[in-house]
């Protein structure tokens, strides 16, 4: 699983039991994005090309990057858990409070091929959102 173009992607890396996940972007919102699609590669096969359902979230200011990401991962993993959809893809925007304003891109759980692996969790201990001059990278270890 890897999607690259110099401005932004993500990758996946191999970890003992579970996934490391990286993404990049030109900023925050951009890494977010590419974050959210990292992680449903881990659990969707081929994407829909129709969309027919989206959900607004606002995620409320955090103390650091590396918690909104935290919180914007577990919304995620949260809505596949629990919900008649699948979260396939994010918009990311930032938001006036200095939060997130987001709206997860869902598909009927009927036309989603799985890859069978459910993402259970995000670990903290592995969590890391650095901004530079080059943008901003995400990394984060999925329980799996």
């Amino acid at each position: 699983m890897s999607t690259t173009s110099r401005s932004r992607g993500h990758r996946a890396r191999a970890h003992t039991a579970d996934v490391i996940l990286e993404a990049w972007g030109p900023d925050r919102s951009a890494c977010f994005e590419e974050s959210v699609a990292a992680l449903v590669e881990t659990y969707v096969t081929e994407i829909p090309s129709q969309v027919p359902a989206r959900r607004h979230l606002h995620l409320d200011p955090a103390e650091g990057a590396d918690r909104l990401l935290l919180a914007l991962l577990d919304a995620v993993i949260y809505a596949l858990d629990v919900g008649p959809d699948i979260p396939i893809g994010a918009d990311v925007q930032d938001a006036d409070d200095e939060g997130l304003d987001v709206v997860l891109r869902l598909a009927p759980r009927r036309s989603v091929e799985g890859t069978g692996v459910v993402p259970k969790a995000i670990s903290r201990h592995e969590l890391d959102v650095v901004r530079n001059h080059e943008g901003t990278r995400c990394r984060f270890l999925v329980d799996v």
